[in-house]
């Protein structure tokens, strides 16, 4: 089968789809982060280290790939960075925790509030979220992608703790949790200035560790209270979580998203729990499929979806599960979009 042209730029495509407009094909978006860095030919490192450089990569692989949305993220550690903890920065992958900031419950204390223009590498976003609108922005949605108030605060103490005391010291993790969303939202607003949609990501807020409960109390106010930021903005509210949400989708559709994007679930079985809802992006698996399959598998892959969930009534965006691996090869993710484009033609059949 030939791959048909692209009638609509990606900003019409989205934007068109959220309007319930018609679309020329199903908007498709490659979770491409730190693999970036290999279309401008940086390090991820440097990439991470740099704002313009950041920018620049995500630039250099939106011209390649042609994808329907640009995801600025490296690391989903960084509002938390900015508040003290230490990161390692591997010269070829993402940045990870090296030393949480609270350290005792003491410590807590000495948490300040943050300026993302000035503390830590949170002005790198701003910075590679400029470049981005500027050289781009008239053709597709630069997401300012974020870490949820759950994953931050694990973060500040050190996830194995933090999530000890969600269960045994409720009261103390409630502190953080209130913590990392008020950092945050000073973030948000200064991204939105700057052209910026925010996408917020749950890895570690997911039901693939937390149950419905202690989602609904300790996850669910604050997504919600960011959610309600975005929304405020009159943008669209999108969110990830990690994993297997299923446990926790009816909580997190309560939190207000316009579109969730899912990863480990049977995305027909979403659809029909809660299409009628919330938009569905997902699920091509980024491991098996993309990381160690072949071209033919990605459509393979892609046909599966769209036949369960293409229709999906609030609308479907086709995406990678998760985060793409850095090896990933080029063309697989060629295939990715592709495919996209021969079996997500609207209306579809």
């Amino acid at each position: 089968m030939s791959v048909p042209e692209d009638r609509m730029t990606p900003k019409d495509r989205i934007g068109s789809l959220l309007q319930g407009k018609p679309i020329d094909r199903v908007p498709c978006v490659p979770v491409l982060l730190n693999q970036c860095a290999r279309a401008a030919g940086f390090t991820v490192k440097e990439m991470t280290l740099d704002g313009e450089k950041f920018g620049k990569a995500n630039v250099e692989t939106y011209k390649k790939y042609g994808h329907d949305m640009i995801c600025l993220l490296d690391a989903t550690a960084t509002t938390a960075e900015a508040a003290g903890t230490k990161l390692c920065f591997p010269d070829e992958n993402a940045a990870y925790v090296e030393t949480p900031v609270v350290q005792s419950k003491e410590d807590v204390k000495k948490l300040r509030p943050l300026d993302p223009t000035k503390d830590g590498r949170l002005n790198n976003y701003l910075i590679a979220t400029e470049y981005c609108v500027s050289a781009v922005g008239d053709e597709v949605f630069v997401g300012t992608l974020f870490a949820g108030p759950y994953t931050t605060a694990a973060c500040l103490r050190g996830t194995e703790t933090f999530l000890k005391e969600s269960f045994k010291d409720k009261e103390f993790a409630h502190q953080l949790l209130r913590y990392s969303t008020d950092v945050t939202i000073p973030f948000l607003d200064e991204a939105i200035k700057r052209g910026g949609v925010p996408v917020l990501c749950e890895p570690v807020g997911t039901g693939s560790i937390l149950s419905g409960k202690v989602f609904a109390e300790l996850v669910e106010p604050y997504v919600k209270e960011l959610n309600d930021f975005v929304a405020s903005k009159g943008l669209p509210v999108l969110n990830h979580i990690c994993g297997n949400s299923k446990p926790v989708l009816e909580s997190w559709v309560r939190t207000g998203p316009t579109v969730i994007s899912i990863d480990r679930v049977d995305i027909g079985e979403i659809s029909q729990l809660v299409g009628d809802k919330v938009g569905l992006m997902g699920n091509v698996n980024p491991g098996r499929t993309l990381f160690m399959g072949s071209p033919e598998d990605v459509e393979k892959e892609i046909m599966g979806i769209m036949e369960n969930a293409g229709k999906n009534p609030c609308g479907f965006v086709l995406a990678s599960g998760c985060e793409i691996g850095i090896e990933t090869p080029p063309e697989n993710i060629q295939a990715m979009m592709d495919g996209a484009r021969k079996y997500g033609q609207h209306p579809l059949q």
